[in-house]
């Protein structure tokens, strides 16, 4: 919950003595999907953190500038290969200059209340207010590579309000922010689970949080849950997932919460591999260290999964640092080399394009398949590197490609696997389809769905097919159900019911079942959006 102190003493800040504007000595460009600074091709790579988030403290009441600290946190984040932070409100400028100095990029949160009445004029006009204060200071300062003006507002409030009051706030921003600082990317974040259904090409990139406990991930998979995002929006703009991570509290369950330090430990690299397999161009891991203050008691660490996503743990209310837990070190690693091409569920017709970002110690590569080297890469000198790697194979082949990283004295730093397909000829895939006669909610209490797949000659199925009536009310991720399908056949089809409550503004309606070649395994799905009336027309995908 956002207070206006922090407004305050931003504020105050800057009538204490504002810095003069800054000469901007980087240059941003969105081109192709990708961020691009000083005309380098760049993944963004932004660890979510919160400064004055630490025992005792509350980010979001008065608080005193730490600048000291801030350094030695951006050090330390520097240090384990990241390349920016991500945030959720603004930042002193004192604070901000820390940044700039530091090198690292950031991704600047301007808190506006998501849950504030859009349509009110007068409660509008107080955030644009605040919003300008802001600007006043932040536009002198190149690390910012794009604002975050919103996060994870809800549909039920956003159907309250009404969609149109809605765009027109964003519209607002957006402008605002293009005026005051030209040429940076401006966007909200959405979350994968309930705005999905958001037409985000108001903005200029597409940002979602993402937890593999919610939402459609149950029936896509990870990967296709995040992937389907930028398909649906279908502009090209750049994909960053926003937050994505693994609480290891006591209590909880279904992996919010209740996971322990090895669990997070080995999930994290899954998830980066499975947004670089969706496309995203950058990744803002939640987050740098534990925040007291979630459970409403900031001097003590509660039991709430809120409380225990931190990459650094404190051990009491005196701990002022921090100690980095098992997955710090993991994700330290899996930093060294990004490889977002090749991507795991696709093929490749013999040709595959090789794409990765590299940490400056990375001075070989090696790719192994079948226990050979097919691929050598020696002196490496940039930080990104292009390539191709190639075969001959005239029939479909499922390829387990090891990806082996070195530094200068040939110590293995990095060892990742990645899956393909590949051919001469393109595949011809399973399909599985969705489909309903309901055009509005308001047309019965019960939807009737129909479910169809059909299989050829090449892939195996699965054992079941995974869907979802995904309601949008709350938190609550809808209903999960089950096919049991016979994997010979090579088509059948499938109906079910489902009650939609009274209080749904729109149902998601999601599909996915399993395929497979051999070592290769992909998710193929179908989804559809039923809305309850016209209110969303304003702000829905068409």
């Amino acid at each position: 919950m956002f207070h206006k102190f922090l407004r305050f003493t931003v504020i105050l800040a800057m009538l204490i003595g504002s810095v003069s504007a800054q000469q901007v000595k980087s240059r941003l460009e969105i081109k192709d999907g990708w961020y691009y600074i000083d005309d380098q091709k760049v993944f963004v790579n932004a660890l979510g953190y919160e400064i004055g988030a630490r025992p005792g403290q509350h980010p979001y009441s008065f608080r005193e500038p730490e600048p000291v600290r801030m350094k030695q946190d951006l050090d330390v984040i520097k240090q384990a290969g990241f390349n920016a932070i991500r945030t959720w409100s603004e930042l002193y400028e004192e604070e901000l200059k820390v940044v700039q100095k530091s090198g690292l990029k950031i991704i600047f949160g301007l808190w506006v209340e998501p849950n504030f009445d859009f349509s009110d004029p007068e409660a509008v006009a107080e955030e644009i207010e605040d919003v300008k204060k802001v600007l006043a200071y932040s536009k002198n300062y190149d690390c910012i590579i794009t604002y975050l003006v919103m996060n994870e507002p809800m549909p039920q409030h956003i159907q309250k309000v009404g969609a149109l009051a809605t765009v027109d706030l964003w519209t607002k921003l957006r402008d605002l922010i293009h005026k005051e600082h030209p040429s940076i990317p401006v966007t909200i974040t959405g979350n994968s689970a309930i705005t999905e259904f958001v037409d985000m090409n108001i903005f200029d990139v597409y940002a979602y949080n993402a937890y593999d406990y919610d939402g459609f991930n149950y029936t896509l998979g990870y990967a296709n849950a995040a992937r389907i995002l930028p398909e649906m929006n279908a502009q090209g703009k750049p994909l960053i997932m926003t937050e994505f991570g693994m609480s290891v509290s006591r209590e909880g369950g279904g992996r919010y919460g209740g996971n322990t330090m090895a669990q997070q430990m080995e999930i994290l690299p899954k998830y980066y591999r499975n947004l670089l397999d969706a496309g995203a161009v950058g990744a803002c891991p939640f987050y740098y260290a534990d925040g007291w203050w979630k459970g409403g008691e900031p001097a003590i660490h509660n039991d709430t999964p809120e409380e225990w996503f931190g990459y650094w743990g404190y051990s009491d209310i005196n701990d002022t640092v921090g100690y980095p837990r098992p997955v710090w070190h993991v994700v330290k690693q899996y930093n060294m080399a990004l490889v977002t091409s090749p991507k795991n569920q696709m093929f490749y017709s013999n040709e595959i394009p090789l794409e990765m970002f590299l940490q400056d110690n990375v001075a070989s590569i090696r790719i192994i398949y079948h226990d050979r080297i097919v691929y050598s890469k020696k002196e490496i000198t940039s930080n990104h590197l292009l390539d191709n790697l190639s075969f001959t194979d005239k029939e479909i082949t499922d390829r387990e490609l090891i990806f082996e990283f070195y530094d200068q004295k040939g110590a293995l730093l990095k060892l990742e696997s990645i899956i393909v397909l590949t051919g001469e000829k393109e595949v011809e895939w399973p399909t599985i389809s969705l489909s309903t006669d309901m055009k509005d909610l308001n047309e019965n209490k019960e939807i009737k769905i129909k479910l169809n797949l059909k299989n050829g000659d090449v892939f195996t199925l699965g054992n079941e097919v995974r869907y979802l009536f995904s309601h949008h009310i709350g938190w609550t991720h809808g209903e999960l159900r089950q096919w049991a399908i016979d994997p010979d056949k090579k088509e059948q089809t499938f109906q079910d019911g489902y009650s939609i409550p009274d209080e749904s503004p729109l149902l998601g309606l999601y599909v996915g079942v399993d395929i497979r070649y051999g070592k290769f395994i992909k998710t193929i799905y179908d989804h559809q959006f039923v809305y309850r009336g016209n209110w969303a027309d304003p702000i829905r995908l068409k």
